[in-house]
C-alpha cells in the first residue's frame, strides 16, 4: 500500500510518534510519503503524483479545510488517530465526520463516539512505544529513588508533596512548570527538578537510573482540558508502555483498560490513591528482586505486543491488508 502521512503540526513528542509510525509502515513493506497539514500547491502536486491508497493523520486539529476538501475528492480512505482524547474531545468531535476510520487512544472516548456515530469505523487504539528509543540500559547505578516525568497536574502535585513530607527518598521531577508548584519545601534538598520538556533519549536514561517511576494519570476534569462533555478517561497513557519498554519499575494509577494490556499480578503494580502509592513506594524501594520481577515481565509484554509496529499492523488489518503480520513481527523480534 501507498500511505500518505499528514503531520500533526505539533512539536515535542509528536515528531517522534510520526517517525515511529512512518518506520513501522516501511518495516511492514509499505511506501510512505509525508506532508504538512497545510494546503500548498507543492502538497497537492505530491499527492496527485503519489496516488495514496490510505491517508493517515494524528490529532487532526491543524489540517486545514482546503486540504481536507481536496483529500475528500481523491477517494482514498481517510484515517485519523485521536491521541488527545478525551481531554480535547470538544475539538475532536468535530473532526470525526471528515474521516472514514477513527482510532482513539481512550476507551471512554471510544464508547462515546460509538454511540454518537454508530455507522462510522471507530476503534480503540492506544499509542505504542518505540523500542529504538525506549529500552533497558541498567549498566549504571541508580541515581534516584523515585522519578516522575510529566506535567504537574493537581493529583501529581499532591502526590509529590506527600512523598517529600512522609518519606526520606530522593525524587526527580521532569516537565515544564514544576518549579512553579514545588517550592519553599523544607525537604527540597533531596529533590531535583528539570523544569522543561525533555527528549525521549534523556527520559530513557532517567527511567533506567531510577528505582521507582511514578505514573499518575491526568484527570478528565482538569480545568485546562477542553472536555465539556465530561467524558471520563478510562485508558492508560502512552508513558505506561515507554516506562515498561525501558525495563523500568512503575507504580501506576489504575485504569479500566489496564488488564487489556498487562497482567497486574505479573507486570505492573497499581495504586488506588496517593496514600496507597506512598505505602507501595516503601514496600518496593529496597526490594530490588521484586522490582526486577515486575519490570522484566512488563518489558517482555511491551516488546511482544505494544510497539508502534503492532499498532500500525492493527490499522492495516482494519483497512483490509492481507499481508502476514505475524511473519513481519517475527522478523522484528530477530
Amino acid at each position: 500500500m501507498k500511505i500518505l502521512l499528514i503531520s500533526s503540526g505539533y512539536s515535542g513528542i509528536y515528531p517522534y510518534f510520526e517517525k515511529a509510525i512512518e518506520e513501522a509502515f516501511i518495516f511492514l513493506d509499505h511506501t510512505v510519503t509525508k506532508i504538512h497539514s497545510k494546503y500548498t500547491i507543492e502538497a497537492i502536486e505530491l499527492i496527485e503524483s503519489f496516488k495514496p491508497d490510505v491517508i493517515l493523520t494524528m490529532v487532526g486539529f491543524t489540517v486545514d479545510e482546503k486540504l481536507m476538501d481536496f483529500l475528500k475528492k481523491i477517494n482514498s480512505p481517510r484515517c485519523i488517530w485521536l491521541t488527545e482524547d478525551p481531554f480535547y474531545i470538544d475539538m475532536s468531535i468535530h473532526l470525526v465526520r471528515d474521516y472514514d476510520y477513527i482510532f482513539t487512544i481512550d476507551i471512554g472516548a471510544f464508547e462515546y463516539y460509538k454511540k454518537k456515530f454508530p455507522k462510522k469505523h471507530i476503534y480503540h487504539l492506544p499509542l505504542g512505544t518505540d523500542p529504538l528509543l525506549y529500552f533497558a540500559d541498567h549498566k549504571e547505578e541508580y541515581l534516584y529513588d523515585v522519578c516522575l516525568v510529566g506535567y504537574p497536574y493537581p493529583e501529581r502535585i499532591n502526590l509529590v508533596y506527600q512523598l517529600l513530607t512522609y518519606t526520606p527518598y530522593s525524587l526527580i521531577l521532569v516537565g515544564p512548570f514544576w518549579k512553579r508548584f514545588i517550592k519553599n519545601h523544607k525537604h527540597t534538598s533531596r529533590l531535583t527538578i528539570i523544569n522543561r520538556w525533555m527528549e525521549p533519549e534523556t527520559v530513557r536514561s532517567l527511567f533506567n537510573r531510577s528505582k521507582i517511576i511514578l505514573n499518575p494519570h491526568r484527570t478528565y476534569d482538569f480545568h485546562k482540558n477542553k472536555n465539556t462533555l465530561a467524558i471520563e478517561n478510562k485508558s492508560i497513557n502512552n508513558r505506561t508502555f515507554d516506562i515498561a519498554a525501558c525495563g523500568g519499575f512503575q507504580l501506576l494509577s489504575n485504569k479500566p483498560d489496564l488488564q487489556m494490556h498487562f497482567d497486574i499480578t505479573q507486570d505492573i503494580v497499581v495504586y488506588s490513591h496517593s496514600e496507597d502509592c506512598i505505602d507501595l513506594i516503601r514496600q518496593f524501594i529496597n526490594d530490588e528482586n521484586l522490582r526486577n520481577f515486575y519490570r522484566r515481565n512488563a518489558q517482555k509484554r511491551v516488546v511482544e505486543n505494544h510497539t508502534f509496529t503492532h499498532r500500525v499492523g492493527f490499522i492495516l488489518k482494519q483497512l483490509g491488508a492481507k499481508e502476514d503480520l505475524n511473519q513481519s513481527f517475527e522478523k522484528f523480534h530477530e
